[in-house]
């Protein structure tokens, strides 16, 4: 099933997506109840734990996110386990099925080769309790978002600040789970300036009209964004000159990253509509 999903098909593939852990792009329109990952001897649940908040399986900094179909190799997440008839009864050790494929320590997997691999739930007499096997992938390609939308060009006014996350995603076009360690680089041109960085985001301000790049990182895999500083400069209220308003409501316009052709809107509202959406299963 393809990740990138055209938003008229929404409604015929909502429901497949849901079962499957994953998440339409503008479903954080509506309120966040992650889906477990139900065991596959039927006794309990598991649930994804987000172990930073740069993991795309975490939408808005979750905690919990839905249990996911595939997470990237090198990606590190956390797991928890509830039994289905009795919630006082203890929860279950939870073991990696094969420590070559999936790694476990300080309570923290991080998957290390693409196929399935067996995470165990076993009982204090070592007994099999339940199980869910993980499927790990390889990225092929990463991409930079804004609000969970890929863009390789975007245009903002000056004094703006903005996030932008990085994610990956396999030859099959799944956004992968996990939380990984992204390198960004940004055009020494004095458009721009990094105020802020995390595993997998970086938050840029206009500094100047011009243009540059930001990179994103991932090994051998890199994606590009080109940044636009054109138009009025925001107004600040504060005595601090760098002072900014709301991220969300300061960029002048944006472009989508199927045309590359930017909007001629310049209110300070963040234009998010786009032909295709990147939401898709996790």
């Amino acid at each position: 099933m393809s990740q990138r999903i055209c938003s008229s098909s929404r409604p015929l593939l909502l429901a497949g997506l849901l079962a499957l852990g994953g998440c339409l792009d503008d479903c954080s329109d509506a309120p966040y109840d992650p889906q477990p990952g139900p065991g596959e001897l039927g006794n309990g649940e598991f649930h994804y734990r987000c172990v930073g908040e740069d993991d795309p399986a975490c939408p808005d900094g979750e905690s919990v996110g839905n249990f996911p179909a595939r997470v990237a190799v090198g990606g590190r997440f956390e797991l928890d386990y509830t039994w289905n008839e009795d919630l006082s009864r203890p929860p279950p050790d939870l073991r990696t099925g094969s420590a070559e494929r999936l790694v476990l320590k300080s309570e923290i997997f991080t998957a290390v080769a693409a196929g399935y691999t067996a995470v165990l739930a076993l009982q204090p007499d070592s007994a099999v309790g339940d199980l869910i096997h993980i499927h790990a992938t390889a990225p092929a390609e990463v991409a930079i978002q804004h609000q969970r939308v890929d863009y390789t060009a975007y245009t903002m006014a000056p004094g703006s600040e903005l996030q932008f996350d990085a994610i990956t995603r396999d030859s099959d076009d799944y956004v992968l789970a996990g939380l990984l360690d992204f390198t960004f680089e940004l055009a020494n041109d004095g458009v721009l300036e990094v105020v802020g960085t995390g595993n997998g985001h970086v938050i840029l301000r206009a500094r100047t009209a011009g243009t540059s790049t930001v990179r994103a990182s991932l090994g051998a895999l890199a994606a590009e964004l080109a940044i636009t500083v054109e138009g009025e400069a925001l107004t600040t209220t504060g005595t601090d000159s760098d002072s900014t308003t709301d991220s969300d409501s300061t960029t002048d316009a944006t472009t989508d990253a199927t045309t590359d052709a930017t909007t001629d809107a310049t209110s300070t509202t963040d234009a998010t509509s786009t032909t295709d959406t990147t939401g898709g299963v996790l």
